[in-house]
C-alpha cells in the first residue's frame, strides 16, 4: 500500500466502528455514518491479528486496533502472497459493504500488508486526533470538517442531523466516544515506554556513558517520537536506573 495513492478512506477506531448501523445512500453508493459523524464507505485500519481464518478462497482476519476487534475478510491472492498469522501486526484498505437501513455490514479488504508495531501505534494517534477533532466540533454543532461544502448543503446537513439523533448524541455520549480515543493513546504511550525504556537501558550497558542527545537521535531512528523519548529518560533517572554523570551525557546505574 506504499506510495499508492487511494480514494478517501476514513479512520475511525473499530469500536466507534462497531457501534455504526446508521446507513445512508449518496451518489449511487451506500455510506455508514459513525456516532461521530464520520462519513465512511471506505476504510483504512491498521491493527494486530488475533485470529486468522482460511475458508476456500476467503480468508477472514480478526483485528485488534487497542479499542475493539474487527473481522475483515480478503480473497485468495492474499492466502496465496501473505502469511501474517496471530500476533503479527497488519494495515488493510477496504470497501465496506453495508445496505441502506440495514445496520449490518462487511469489511471486504481490497488490500492487506503486514506492517511493523509503530505502524499501528502511528494509525492509532492519528485516528485520534481526528475522532477528538470531529467530537469538538459536534459540542459546537459544526459541519464543516467533512467538506466546505457539507455545511451549504442542506440535504447533507440534514442526514448528520439525523444521525446525531439516531444515536442518541449528547455530551455523555461525546465523553463516552472521547475517552476511548484517550485509552487507546494511554495504552500506546505505555508499549512504547516501556520498549523504549528497555531499549534506553540496552544501549547504555553496551555504551557505558553515551550523549545525551545522541541518545535520543539513536531511538528517534528506531521511529519513536523525540517528546516520548525525553519523558523515558525522565523516567528513568527519577527511578534510579540511569543518571546524568555531567552536563549533557547519560550513565546507566550498575546493579
Amino acid at each position: 500500500m506504499r506510495g499508492k495513492k487511494r480514494k478517501y478512506e476514513c479512520r475511525v477506531f473499530f469500536d466507534e466502528l462497531s457501534e455504526s448501523d446508521y446507513v445512508i445512500k449518496e451518489n449511487g453508493m451506500t455510506t455508514i455514518i459513525t456516532p461521530t459523524c464520520a462519513r465512511c464507505n471506505r476504510l483504512f485500519g491498521v491493527g494486530e491479528v488475533e485470529e486468522v481464518e482460511k475458508r476456500g478462497n476467503i480468508a477472514r482476519m480478526k483485528i485488534n486496533d487497542l479499542t475493539s476487534a474487527l473481522n475483515i475478510y480478503t480473497n485468495k491472492q492474499y492466502i496465496r502472497n501473505n502469511t501474517a498469522e496471530k500476533r503479527d501486526f497488519v494495515a488493510f484498505s477496504a470497501i465496506l459493504h453495508a445496505r441502506e437501513g440495514v445496520g449490518y455490514f462487511s469489511v471486504l479488504a481490497e488490500e492487506v500488508e503486514v506492517v511493523e508495531e509503530n505502524a499501528r501505534n502511528n494509525w492509532v494517534l492519528t485516528t485520534a486526533k481526528r475522532t477528538m477533532e470531529r467530537i469538538e466540533l459536534l459540542r459546537n454543532r459544526s459541519f464543516d470538517w467533512q467538506s466546505p461544502a457539507i455545511a451549504k448543503d442542506n440535504a447533507k446537513k440534514g442526514a448528520f442531523m439525523k444521525a446525531q439523533e439516531h444515536y442518541a448524541i449528547c455530551d455523555d455520549k461525546l465523553d463516552e466516544l472521547a475517552k476511548m480515543a484517550i485509552t487507546a493513546v494511554n495504552n500506546v504511550w505505555q508499549n512504547h515506554s516501556k520498549t523504549m525504556r528497555a531499549m534506553i537501558l540496552e544501549i547504555l550497558k553496551n555504551t557505558k556513558c553515551m550523549e545525551h542527545d545522541k541518545l535520543i537521535n539513536e531511538l528517534m531512528k528506531k521511529g519513536f517520537e523525540e517528546g516520548w523519548v525525553e519523558e523515558a529518560i525522565d523516567e528513568l533517572i527519577e527511578g534510579g536506573r540511569c543518571y546524568a554523570p555531567e552536563a549533557g551525557m547519560l550513565e546507566v546505574v550498575e546493579g
